[in-house]
């Protein structure tokens, strides 16, 4: 029986899980839905879903296995942590949290809850991605890598504009587009420490970075953010081998519309999330580490300047 799923939280990325439940077999099934704003949760009422405005209502529903939680990132730790006290798995939306103490804290948690503790990276699954990580034998093959994940942020905020409030998304582009590439790179790479950091900001949000990280294996790597990227969107990793051979992985390639390229990547993440509730032993070691790599990116910064 498919496990029962609600999802907290019914903003832009909502669409995506809500798509691949209702679409995709062997999926967790959604049961419930939360969200502030009575209108976005109202169509769901009417298909006979249960329906709140408090997620707090959501959590004593006692035939839900787990949670997603799709809600702004200052909100991720509050929610997580009382998800797993009210014995939900919990599948977070990317960051986990916006500091390292707090991601360690709902790390804990997990270990003595028992609870899965899964953070959503999309990108891990791009389908491009995937087959280029196929031609990989060896970790010991790659000579660098570089990685760029540029967009205009507004296109991708839609009505969640606290992905604007710095104080609400926890900064800017390396906030929220950093835990994506970097979890992507250390899928294959391994442990990243970060060597360096060039970052651009505008007013108290940083809109622009070049980072420059170091594999556990010593292979280099390059990361370029942007918010303001003017031509669309680019989001690609380029995989140099030794022998001079070049992998670039092009991850919207094919997906013409707006954002398409996340349907498969979404359905995925849901796959994943049932398969380490089944397993048991996720404990959010990966949401952690990226946000490792998030604080000393800024923290680079800081001590170069």
């Amino acid at each position: 029986m498919a496990r029962k799923v609600g999802l907290i939280g019914m903003g832009v990325i909502s669409k995506f899980y809500v798509h691949a439940m209702k679409n995709e077999a062997g999926l967790p099934q959604l049961a419930a839905v939360c969200d502030l704003h009575p209108e976005r949760i109202a169509a769901f009422q009417e298909e006979g879903l249960h329906a709140y405005t408090d997620y707090r209502e959501l959590l004593r529903q006692q035939n839900l296995d787990a949670v997603i939680v799709n809600v702004p990132n200052d909100k991720h730790y509050e929610i997580c942590r009382e998800a797993m006290l009210a014995g939900k798995h919990v599948c977070c939306e990317k960051p986990m949290t916006l500091t390292l103490q707090e991601a360690a804290e709902l790390a804990a948690w997990s270990r003595s809850t028992g609870k899965t503790m899964f953070t959503a990276f999309h990108r891990r699954y791009n389908v491009h991605f995937q087959q280029a990580l196929e031609r990989l034998s060896t970790r010991d093959q790659i000579a660098s890598v570089e990685a760029c994940y540029l967009e205009k942020i507004e296109e991708h905020a839609g009505e969640d504009r606290w992905y604007l409030d710095p104080a609400r998304c926890g900064g800017g582009c390396i906030a929220d587009n950093g835990p994506n590439v970097y979890d992507t790179l250390a899928y294959f790479l391994g442990r990243l420490d970060v060597v360096s950091a060039d970052i651009s900001w505008t007013g108290k949000a940083d809109t622009e970075a070049r980072v420059e990280l170091v594999s556990e294996t010593g292979v280099p790597v390059t990361v370029h953010l942007d918010w303001a990227y003017p031509h669309g969107e680019k989001k690609e990793v380029l995989i140099r081998l030794k022998d001079g051979t070049e992998l670039r992985v092009d991850m919207l390639a094919g997906f013409e519309a707006f954002k398409s390229s996340l349907f498969h990547e979404y359905a995925e993440i849901l796959r994943d999330f049932d398969a380490k509730i089944e397993a048991g032993g996720c404990h959010g070691e990966d949401g952690l580490d990226a946000v490792r790599l998030v604080r000393d990116t800024y923290l680079a910064e800081t001590v170069r300047s």
